[in-house]
């Protein structure tokens, strides 16, 4: 059997063209990865979810969401001290804290929009007319 010129390129033309496949699926995952925070907060929450609950409610899942965007952040910080840690923050961690991320902008918006009074330690309960 003797191999030609042409099997040799005809090769080297299916391996560049499967190189050029690879590369345009890593981009493309690579951008289902990186979602903004303006994006995770509409994507993630759904609309009239927040209707039912009180502000009392809503002001204690903000708080637990606080507290879960805060120990992510301290995970996503320890993953990427190791070697390959960005990608195991990114494939891991991003998506929940773009997640919780947007839940909590949603949360503080219903907030806002009820008029909810609120039960901070900081707040002196009085108003301003």
């Amino acid at each position: 059997m003797t191999i030609t010129a042409s099997d040799s390129t005809a090769a080297g033309g299916r391996r560049i063209g499967s190189l050029a496949v690879l590369v345009v699926l890593a981009l493309a995952l690579a951008g289902c990865g990186s979602l903004s925070d303006q994006m995770a907060s509409t994507a993630f929450v759904a609309p009239g979810k927040l209707d039912l609950l009180t502000c009392e409610e809503i002001e204690n899942q903000i708080k637990g969401s606080r507290a879960r965007v805060l120990e992510l952040e301290q995970l996503m910080a320890r993953s990427e001290q190791g070697t390959g840690g960005q990608f195991v923050s990114a494939i891991a961690y991003q998506s929940e804290y773009a997640q919780t991320r947007g839940r909590i902008k949603a949360m503080t918006e219903a907030v806002a929009n009820r008029n909810c009074r609120s039960q901070s330690q900081w707040s002196s309960g009085r108003s301003v007319f």
